[in-house]
C-alpha cells in the first residue's frame, strides 16, 4: 500500500498526462483522446469495463459518439480508431496485439482504419495504478475534472450531464 502523499504525488503525474496528451493540432485541436478517455472512464464508472483490458467493442464506439455529439469538432471526423491506437504516446496506454500482430504494435506503423486496428489490436490496457484511480470515485472524479478543465474548458456541468445519457442523440 503506498502512502498517501505518494499515492497523491501518482494521481498528478496523471493529471499531468491528461493534460498533455498529444493531439492533432492541424485543423484546429482534435478531441479524439479526450473523448476516448472521458468514455473510458464512464464505462469504468458504469462498471462495464471491470478488468484493465478496454475491448475496442460496440459499447465503447457508442460511448465515445455519445460525448463527440456534445464535445466534437465539426473539423474532425469521429473515428476512435486513430485515438485508440494513438494514445500509446502517452506512455499510460498500452496495446495488446493480436497473435501474428506483436511486430505490427512494436514497430512505426500507423493503423488508420478501424479494420486495421480491430485486427492487430486485442485490447489496450492502462497503468495498473491509473486503473485503479480510476476505479476510485473520488480520483476518477478528480481526473474528469483535470480533462474536462483542459480539453473542454467551461464544459465540465455539460460533461456530467452527458454521462447520464444513455444514447447519442
Amino acid at each position: 500500500m503506498q502512502s498517501k502523499s505518494l499515492k497523491q504525488e501518482v494521481l498528478i503525474y496523471y493529471a499531468r498526462k491528461f493534460q498533455r496528451l498529444r493531439v492533432d493540432r492541424a485543423h484546429g485541436i482534435a478531441p479524439h483522446k479526450p473523448i476516448l478517455l472521458l468514455s473510458v472512464i464512464e464505462l469504468i464508472r458504469k462498471r462495464i469495463i471491470e478488468e484493465n483490458k478496454i475491448y475496442l467493442t460496440d459499447e465503447l464506439v457508442k460511448t465515445f459518439l455519445k460525448y463527440w455529439t456534445y464535445l466534437g469538432s465539426e473539423s474532425h471526423n469521429p473515428d476512435i480508431s486513430k485515438p485508440f491506437f494513438h494514445m500509446r504516446s502517452g506512455k499510460f496506454w498500452h496495446l495488446w496485439a493480436n497473435p501474428g500482430f506483436e511486430k505490427v504494435i512494436s514497430s512505426k506503423v500507423k493503423l488508420k482504419t478501424l479494420y486495421e486496428v480491430k485486427q492487430a489490436i486485442k485490447y489496450a490496457y492502462l497503468d495498473e495504478d491509473l486503473f485503479e484511480f480510476l476505479q476510485d470515485p473520488l480520483s476518477r472524479n478528480s481526473l474528469t475534472i483535470v480533462l474536462a478543465a483542459r480539453w473542454f474548458p467551461n464544459q465540465l456541468d455539460e460533461i456530467e450531464a452527458i454521462v447520464a445519457k444513455d444514447e447519442p442523440l
